[in-house]
């Protein structure tokens, strides 16, 4: 197995919504409380990460923030808020639907408990005066939204549902109300379910951070309406407001005073005291101290149960201490979508006009409408100064005005909407576009003509059978995106042709859209009558090590693409990438670099109306590709299996090997057991797999033993007899043939290949033809890899060594020459690669290079090297194979990505830089001391024999250097002082030289 070397993976996700998410390796914050504890809602649902990454990046940040020499006065930072009420169709000020007045004073609340300025301030003990902090951080609702158009920063959403789960709710309420996390603080008021509150913790690209879904699509605040500002009859305790200061302490980065633990477990910050567990239902009057009859972590030490971060009543609760401080503005002011939230545009108040009314959102209809008749709906908004009283609305569709305008007569004050609904309309089935446009206002212009149209054009409004496929060679037949404007596009991005076209979300470096979930929507399909389908697409990305993580998801809609509520499949960061990390633009090289996804549409089989959406969400981080969408109906058995790859080594040395089997389960059934056989050179042998869980379009891989491998080229093959103890339903692809090379030729260190003269090192592909070549350019013998309109992208050429041990060197290094012209800006690749099993395995990575730091030049035509400014010189350390001495492997491996030709001379492996002297042998240091060396300089790699001889002609010593090429060899020297000869005989010379030694 070739473990070491990317390949094409392929993926499968079995289709399904996961409802509830499990606990996870990170401490989870709210641990569940005694059944009386808030009439069964538990008081925080926020999950922390684990402690490790995030704890070291958080220390050496506030480590780097104290030791600034010259330390500027800590800025007083501004948050703007944006309050989303999701109310369940009730009058604005009762029930969920909170009143404006309301939600203004519990912004001014959290304020006040940020700045220190609450009125319970004074209640703090002395004990904890000298560490209680200003945050000096505000809250401010926002000014401006997303669009740039005014707003009182809140948002009255009548939810899809009555109640909400913190835990599993988080993207549907994001998919009905959110606006850019990078921007606002996202904070929704709803009946809350379990928890009274929830917040997300902030996302940085470390490892333990978040491994859930929610966690990147939501940024947030989650608040039950109940504890949303002052309410004396809250069910559990009376509100004060504090549910929301301790959420946003968790948004900034606080964990539990008491860490979620015993006394043995902290809260990462140094002036609050060790706590033994929560205080929850600790209420007025408050006595201080030790609440609830707790341990005493530290003797004579109180619990702080008034910092926000305990679980005490409201009433109890009055300070955030200096240490908490400095973690939450360290947050501030380096954390992804909280450093931006101090400069954002939503602190700004927009130019305002006498008259302005703004037409904000197309209700009705959508981008894919399944019926022929619509009810054109859209809403509009007074942004002026003025109240409007009166305006007018015209409806177009494909830019004809339907009917006279709607003349209205109605009171709006500023900020207020209205929604207004037109007659139903019958449109044609071909593409269409509906306009809305405001005409007049209060009898007059509108201040602002720029906001007063909007338009949609609704792609198609007729279903699609399947099959569906979109490879994107072509114009694009998938139906438009979410936004006027995307980061969706259409570009190449070589796989197994150089020219191939994808889709690509342009992440890279892009904050225009940063944090933006960006939909490219399928056809809306019709899938009734279906046994069973599946949804194939391939995708490519590069993680970025400094920046958020970026994310594909693709979702599933049920209701003619009005709403994307199923989640089938979601990946972020390093976990969707498919390339090596790289800050650097990235476009795929060849078909190594992408991954082939299935997922099972069985779950839709008899709907009329599903269509599926590509979501990008852009963590400015590098491009995520996705091509080859693929919605076809499969006819499954129950139980097949199909073998889906046979690989072992290309070439080793050993008797018995071990055989890679990659199955898929292209049955209906979980797989539990199956029967494989398998023969190697006609020797036929039977191995059963047992106690499996093998779902079906899962794929998994099996390991065979491959004994009794003859010397040179072994065929072997599997085919799968037996699946779940029953005979295999589908015969037609059953099995797979490959071959193995067993050679045992050997060199030893140092050596030479200048492809003059034959050599013993092998070619071979992992496809049907190498690329590898020995050729002549201008009379010199050169190895050509042939990447000059490459057939195959993305297989591998392979030129390998044959088995190689250290030759008594104790170090070396592999020097070659290459040379490589770049040509259409394609990607070529040359590996070096190191095994120390023989062959079994290429552990060790010598040299990664692609064609910007291999090429030389470029070349629109096929490169031929012509002077010696043309050639590359390399130097690779392997010190890495003397810890094994023998059974080593060097091959150099040629992946073609559509660019030219590559060149390799002159490969030599030798324990120094090659002699500066002409004669065939050197000794040094002459006269010498104690020690002497003998440096070669040989044409070819031979034995020689070494003789040392006094003046008398006698033979002090004699060895025989079986392998003397280029290498430097230490001789003790004589105990005698005097004059002696050196004499080394060879194939074709004797020569000597006179060696003093002075002992």
């Amino acid at each position: 197995m070739l473990s070491t070397l990317p390949r094409r993976m392929i993926q499968t996700l079995s289709f399904h919504l996961q409802i509830e998410r499990p606990m996870r390796g990170g401490w989870f914050l709210c641990i569940l409380l005694a059944a009386f504890h808030l009439n069964a809602q538990d008081r925080c649902g926020t999950t922390a990460p684990t402690t490790g990454e995030f704890e070291n990046w958080i220390s050496t940040k506030i480590a780097e923030r104290q030791n600034q020499a010259h330390r500027p006065q800590a800025p007083l930072y501004q948050i703007p808020v944006v309050v989303h009420v999701f109310h369940k169709g009730e009058p604005v000020g009762t029930g969920v639907n909170l009143s404006e007045e309301r939600i203004k004073a519990q912004i001014d609340s959290l304020t006040a408990d940020f700045r220190r300025t609450n009125a319970d301030a004074m209640n703090t003990p002395p004990d904890f005066l000298p560490v209680a902090a200003d945050v000096e951080v505000e809250f401010v609702l926002a000014k401006q939204d997303p669009a740039g158009k005014p707003t009182n920063g809140i948002v009255r959403i009548h939810g899809s549902r009555d109640v909400y789960r913190a835990n599993s709710h988080r993207p549907l309420l994001r998919s009905e109300s959110f606006w850019p996390a990078s921007n606002y603080l996202n904070i929704y008021v709803l009946d809350l379910q379990v928890f009274i509150g929830y917040a997300s913790f902030p996302l940085i690209a470390l490892d333990g951070i978040t491994n859930d879904t929610e966690d990147y699509i939501f940024d947030g605040v989650l608040i039950d309406f109940e504890y949303f500002g002052v309410n004396p009859s809250a069910p559990a305790f009376e509100s004060y407001g504090r549910t929301l200061t301790h959420e946003v302490g968790h948004y900034l980065g606080l964990r539990h005073i008491w860490g979620d633990g015993g006394c043995s477990i902290d809260d990462f910050v140094d002036d609050t005291p060790l706590a033994d567990t929560d205080n929850g239902d600790y209420t007025s009057p408050c006595t201080f101290p030790n609440p609830n009859d707790n341990e005493v972590c530290v003797s004579g030490e109180p619990e702080m149960f008034q910092n926000y971060m305990d679980y005490t009543d409201d009433v109890c609760m009055n300070l955030f201490t200096s240490g908490q401080k400095s973690r939450m503005r360290t947050v501030i002011d380096n954390a992804p979508n909280r450093t931006t939230l101090i400069s954002s545009p939503g602190l700004t108040e927009p130019p305002r006009f006498s008259n302005d009314l703004s037409v904000v959102d197309i209700i009705s209809p959508d981008y894919a409408e399944c019926n022929t008749n619509i009810t054109p709906s859209v809403m509009i908004t007074n942004y002026g100064n003025n109240d409007v009283s009166s305006y007018e609305v015209q409806l177009y569709i494909n830019s004809d005005p339907i009917g006279p305008p709607e003349s209205i007569s109605n009171t709006m004050l500023p900020l207020d909407s209205d929604t207004i609904i037109f007659p139903t309309q019958s449109v044609p089935t071909s593409p269409y576009s509906v306009s809305f446009e405001v005409l007049e206002v209060n009898g007059g212009n509108d201040g602002n003509p720029g906001n007063n149209s909007m338009t949609i054009t609704v792609s198609d409004n007729t279903t699609q059978r399947l099959p569906f496929n979109e490879n994107f060679e072509s114009t694009i037949s998938v139906f438009g995106e979410f936004g006027s404007s995307s980061p969706w596009e259409q570009v190449n991005a070589p796989k197994t042709a150089p020219t191939n076209q994808a889709l690509v979300f342009k992440s890279h470096e892009n904050t225009e859209w940063f944090d933006e979930t960006t939909i490219f929507k399928t056809p809306i399909l019709d899938v009734t009558g279906v046994q069973s389908g599946e949804l194939l697409f391939s995708y490519a990305h590069a993680n970025s090590p400094s920046a958020f993580y970026d994310g594909l998801m693709v979702k599933a809609s049920v209701d003619c693409g009005e709403t994307f509520a199923d989640i089938i499949f979601s990946s972020f960061g390093p976990n969707l990438a498919t390339a090596e990390e790289s800050d650097s633009y990235f476009s795929p090289a060849n078909q190594l670099e992408w991954i082939d996804t299935v997922l099972s549409i069985t779950e839709y089989k008899e709907i009329d109306g599903v269509q599926f959406a590509f979501v990008g969400i852009n963590g400015s981080g590098n491009n995520i590709y996705v091509d080859n969408i693929d919605i076809v109906e499969t006819n499954l058995f129950e139980n097949d299996i199909s073998p889906r790859s046979l690989k072992g080594p290309l070439i080793t040395c050993a008797e018995s090997s071990r055989l890679e089997l990659r199955i898929r389960n292209v049955g209906s059934q979980i797989v539990t057991s199956f029967e494989v056989k398998y023969h190697v050179n006609g020797d036929t042998l039977i191995t059963t797999f047992n106690g499996l869980s093998v779902s079906s379009k899962e794929f998994a891989t099996f390991f065979i033993a491959a004994d009794n491998l003859v010397p040179g080229q072994n065929q072997v093959g599997a085919e799968i007899t037996l699946v779940n103890g029953a005979a295999d339903e589908s015969i037609i692809d059953n099995s797979l043939a490959a071959s193995l090379r067993r050679d045992s030729k050997s060199d030893e260190y140092p050596l030479l290949v200048d492809f003059e003269q034959p050599d013993i090192w092998d070619v071979t592909s992992t496809g049907p033809d190498t690329l590898w070549v020995r050729a002549q350019v201008q009379g010199n013998g050169v190895l050509r890899a042939k990447g000059f309109n490459a057939p195959n992208l993305g297989v591998q050429s392979w030129f390998v060594s044959p088995k190689l041990t250290t030759g008594g060197l104790d170090s070396a290094h592999l020097y070659f020459r290459a040379s490589h012209a770049a040509r259409n800006g394609f990607e070529d690749r040359l590996q070096v690669l190191l095994s120390t099993d023989c062959g079994e395995n290429y552990s060790t990575t010598l040299l990664d290079a692609f064609t910007d730091s291999l090429a030389v030049t470029t070349s629109s035509t096929r490169w031929v090297p012509s002077s010696d400014s043309d050639w590359k010189e390399y130097k690779l350390d392997l010190s890495h194979s003397f810890f094994f001495d023998d059974n080593i492997r060097i091959a150099f491996v040629f992946t073609p990505g559509g660019g030219n030709d590559l060149y390799i001379d002159d490969i030599s492996i030798r324990e120094n830089e090659v002699p500066n002297y002409e004669e065939v042998f050197r000794a040094f240091p002459n006269p010498a001391i104690n020690s002497f060396n003998v440096g070669f300089n040989l044409s070819e790699k031979e034995a020689v024999t070494v003789r040392l001889l006094d003046m008398s002609g006698r033979i002090i010593f004699e060895e025989v250097v079986g392998n003397a090429f280029n290498q430097v060899i230490e001789y003790e020297a004589p105990s005698q002082k005097g004059l002696y000869f050196l004499n080394v005989i060879g194939k074709n010379f004797n020569t000597s030289q006179k060696l003093f030694i002075s002992n």
